[in-house]
């Protein structure tokens, strides 16, 4: 006759069962380290604490500030005045101290970023940026488990998701008129306005708008692109990266390092619209880790790089 055994019997030994399954797992697995993962996991929200990846807007060693003459700037050496310095980034990821890459959430903190995007300012609307806004910021805010963080990763630009709805109904920070082109090329990812001395001594205009280009509808009757040929989103990785004493350092010299900033290619706009085909984008794609036709290497400067929180850093806005 068969042995009955109760239904509480049967749950304990099945829990029984799997916590030697799972102990023999951890001794198996003690003292080896698996290859870094990285942790795409729903979190509990009430674990999560706030953490602060800072920004510097620079040109070499020192701070930007709007209506300052800044000189030696890319191949030839000019002076240039700058009337605009601002960017978006998303998708922002911190990397643990064993490796482990954490893709955490952007806290909302209106007008400067929601949940999937946030805007660096640095220029405050005063002298030569009279275009801009009074306002100014330096920091995304993130959602992150407690951690030992030493590295950080993001990609600059707006998600194509994001990147071609109506201005007019988009919320912060992407509702800024001058950050954005049209609605099938979307917003500009990054705006630097300047004016450079020419060989004649005539200050010419010359600007960096980096965007989404060749952006093209799947019908005719379709209310947005479907895709883009060339989205120009550049991912940004900086290992190393501590967020409680390092700052994410923007250099506009090193963008222009290879750069004419004197000269433009004619028939085209002035500087770099992020056409394919403007070879006065090739030096700044290849400084923001983007291809082109006219990328000038590898080697060329970057334009993010890790440096030390300072007295130099421009504040938060306020």
């Amino acid at each position: 006759m068969p042995l009955e055994v109760s239904p509480r019997r049967a749950l304990r030994a099945l829990l029984l069962s799997s916590t030697l399954l799972l102990s023999v797992a951890a001794t198996s697995s003690a003292g080896q380290r698996t290859a870094p993962v990285t942790d795409d996991r729903p979190i509990r929200s009430d674990s999560l604490v706030a953490i602060t990846v800072r920004f510097r807007g620079v040109v070499d060693t020192t701070a930007f500030t709007c209506g300052t003459r800044y000189t030696n700037i890319g191949t030839t050496k000019a002076s240039v005045v700058a009337s605009d310095f601002r960017f978006y980034v998303h998708d922002v990821r911190l990397v643990t101290r064993l490796g482990d890459t954490v893709r955490v959430a952007l806290r909302p903190e209106s007008p400067w970023q929601d949940r999937d995007v946030a805007l660096l300012d640095f220029e405050n609307g005063t002298a030569s940026c009279a275009n801009g806004t009074p306002e100014t910021r330096d920091a995304v805010v993130v959602m992150a488990p407690p951690n030992d963080y030493r590295g950080v990763a993001f990609t600059l630009g707006v998600p194509f998701a994001r990147n071609h709805e109506d201005l007019a109904s988009a919320p912060p920070p992407l509702s800024l008129s001058q950050l954005f082109w049209a609605w099938q090329s979307g917003h500009k990812f990054l705006r630097v306005d300047l004016r450079a001395t020419a060989a004649d001594s005539a200050a010419t205009p010359w600007v960096i708008h980096l965007g989404s280009t060749g952006c093209t509808k799947a019908t005719p009757t379709a209310t947005g692109p479907a895709s883009c040929a060339h989205p120009n989103r550049a991912t940004v990785s900086l290992p190393g990266f501590d967020p409680a004493t390092d700052v994410v350092i923007a250099d506009l010299a090193s963008l222009l390092s290879r750069a004419d900033v004197r000269r433009n290619q004619p028939a085209t706009a002035a500087g770099c619209m992020s056409a394919d085909t403007d070879r006065d984008c090739g030096a700044l794609f290849s400084s923001l880790g983007l291809t082109h036709s006219a990328g000038t290497g590898d080697d060329t400067p970057r334009f993010f790089r890790i440096g030390q929180r300072s007295a130099m850093s421009v504040g938060a806005s306020k």
